[in-house]
This record gives structure tokens, C-alpha cells and sequence, in this order.
């Protein structure tokens, strides 16, 4: 079970920027066109801050993984790869969850199981996240001013300025306002 696997885990925490870091993970959702391009063109966007990204999406069906073209570091799984609890099964999980990223960012915007699993489970030494299920995982917490919090909402919200109390206590899960989180990750003015 989740829980069994968590207790085992253990992982380093270390706060990282996208000037400090130099792997980037993400997770993401193809079921959405928008969100899928979205999140293609956020990951472009780290990739040209000179960090290695690895990313994995999960589609409705395995089947359609064939269609999502080839990028190197980007892996898929369908959702119907996943055993009678939810756990995904596809060997491109276990390689994920070795990875040791200096970042993780969940654009999934999904509280499926499959998903909470990746995130949870992630070694990433800092983990990003929206306010959801996931965030009792993440070491950085976006909470988005959309109706619909959505990867625009958190691109968006590492590019634009924000308020100086950010910088209180930055090592505690923190729920911020999106503007706030450009100079934390990018800029590290902390």
C-alpha cells in the first residue's frame, strides 16, 4: 500500500530554484488537449533555463501513447496500466520514481490515484504542487486565484513578481498566492 511504501521512504529536502537545479521533473495529463500543451510548453521553458527535464504523462489508455510524439526524458502510461488498487504497473514508473530530480512540478491537476502514487512516492529533493490531495507530499504549495486551477495558472505564476512575505519559512509546507512563487523558484530571493 501507499502508506506502507511512504513509511519506507526516505528522501532529502533541499529547497532548489531553476538556477540551482539542474533536473526538473514533472508530471502531467494528456486527457486535456489545452493542459497537454500547456504543460509541453512549460517544460520547454525550464529546458531552455538550462536544466535536464524528465517528465510522465498519463493518457485514458495505454493504446494512445503511440500518438504523443517522442521527446527524450518524456515517458507515458495509460491509466488502464494499474493494478486492482490504482498503482500504476508500466516499468517507466519504477524508472521515474528512481530519479533523483532537484524539482518536481505536478501540472497533472489530478487527484487520481495513479497520480498522488508518482508525487508521493517521487525521491525529488523540492516538490511543487497546487493546493490538492497532493499537498501534504509537496514542499511548495501553489494556490492559484483561478476558478480553474490550471498549468496556465502556474506558469503564470513563476513568472510573475511577487509579495516580499514570502520569504518567512520557507523549509514548512506554505499555501502562497500564485504571484508569489516566480522569485522563490526562478530568482531565489529568499
Amino acid at each position: 500500500s501507499l502508506k506502507k511504501e511512504l513509511r519506507l521512504m526516505k528522501r532529502t529536502v533541499a529547497f532548489n530554484n531553476f538556477e540551482s537545479a539542474t533536473t526538473v521533473g514533472f508530471i502531467f495529463d494528456t486527457t486535456d488537449r489545452q493542459n497537454y500543451q500547456l504543460a509541453r510548453d512549460f517544460m520547454e521553458f525550464v529546458e531552455k533555463q538550462n536544466n535536464r527535464i524528465f517528465a510522465i504523462g498519463f493518457a485514458s489508455k495505454s493504446d494512445q501513447i503511440a500518438y504523443f510524439p517522442y521527446k527524450q526524458g518524456v515517458d507515458y502510461f495509460g491509466l488502464d496500466e494499474v493494478n486492482w488498487y490504482g498503482k500504476p504497473k508500466n516499468p517507466v514508473i519504477k524508472d521515474f520514481l528512481k530519479r533523483n530530480f532537484d524539482i518536481l512540478v505536478d501540472l497533472s491537476f489530478s487527484n487520481i490515484f495513479p497520480t498522488i502514487y508518482l508525487f508521493s512516492l517521487s525521491n525529488a529533493k523540492f516538490k511543487i504542487t497546487n493546493k490538492s490531495v497532493k499537498s501534504s507530499y509537496a514542499d511548495f504549495v501553489i494556490e492559484t486565484n483561478t476558478l480553474n486551477n490550471n498549468i496556465f495558472a502556474m506558469q503564470e505564476s513563476i513568472t510573475e513578481n511577487y509579495n516580499e512575505q514570502a520569504q518567512e519559512d520557507r523549509d514548512l509546507l506554505t499555501y502562497m498566492p500564485a504571484e508569489i512563487i516566480y522569485d522563490i523558484i526562478y530568482n531565489n530571493n529568499c
